[in-house]
This record gives structure tokens, sequence and C-alpha cells, in this order.
């Protein structure tokens, strides 16, 4: 089970991953020096612009230390429109994968890391490294998951 731990948006605003309870989360970790993310994050905002009202919500957590000051304007580079953008410059939502903090949940074993959690909270699975999220392998994953909410 993913706890219910503050999240802060790019925009400041603080929510908790309980506020996404119901949906099917896709959460993305990414860092503005990893290559793969520039390549990655526009993938997972088209995948956000055509969830729609779908049950599914995409989220990117930046992990870079530099924070929104770093983040901002390297989003802004890429025209990233509808994805949620969040920071952890502190570590507190992902860990190295070595590091066995049960108050951290999510693991980091590549970068990027995508992380799914079901509708109950409880995370689902994940994949390392870059994924294209617009495939139909990838549509048919989150369908099989956002099926099991609306089915």
């Amino acid at each position: 089970m993913v706890p219910p731990i503050p999240i802060t948006r790019l925009d400041g605003a603080v929510t908790t991953f309980a506020s996404f309870l119901g949906k099917v989360v896709l959460v993305n970790f990414w860092a503005t020096w990893c290559p793969a993310c520039r390549t990655e994050l526009p993938l997972l905002d088209q995948l956000q612009a055509s969830a729609g009202a779908k049950d599914l919500q995409v989220i990117a957590i930046s992990m870079d230390r530099g924070g929104r000051a770093t983040v901002a304007p390297f989003v802004r580079s890429l025209n990233v429109r509808h994805l949620d953008v969040y920071l952890d410059p502190e570590g507190r939502i992902v860990r190295a994968g070595d590091d066995d903090n049960p108050a951290i949940p999510f693991g980091r074993y590549g970068m990027p890391i995508s992380y799914v959690i079901d509708p109950a909270g409880r995370i689902a699975g994940y994949i390392a490294g870059e994924a294209d999220w617009t495939s139909d392998a990838a549509k048919r994953l989150l369908d099989y998951y956002v099926g099991r909410v609306s089915g």
C-alpha cells in the first residue's frame, strides 16, 4: 500500500496519494539530468492528454535536488502541458533500490522508473527504464487496470 504521504506539485499545491484512491495511477520518477526522461516525459504528457475522463491519473515526480527552479524551465522546454508534475528533492517518496526504509514507499531500481498503483492504493508493479507509454502494449496494460475500475 502507498501511504498517504504528502506530495508537492510544481505549482506549490500539496496533496497526498490518498487523493488518487479509486483511480489507476501511473507514477513516473524522473530527473532533468536523465536522457531517457527527456524522451519519456512528452510520451507521458500525451498519455495523460488521451486519458481524458478515464479512471487513469498520470503523475511525474522529479527527484531533482534543485526543485522548482530546476524543474519548471525543463518542463516548459519539453512543452509538457497535461501532465501533473510533482517534486521530491528531499527523497521522501523514492529511495535507492538498496535502501530498506519502509517509510519511503517506492524504490529506484533504474532511471526513469514508473509504478502502477491500483485503485485501492496498492503498488501493482513497476518498470525501470524508458517506456513508450503511447504503444499498444502500454495501452493494453493500463486498460487492464482501468477496466478493473470501470468493470
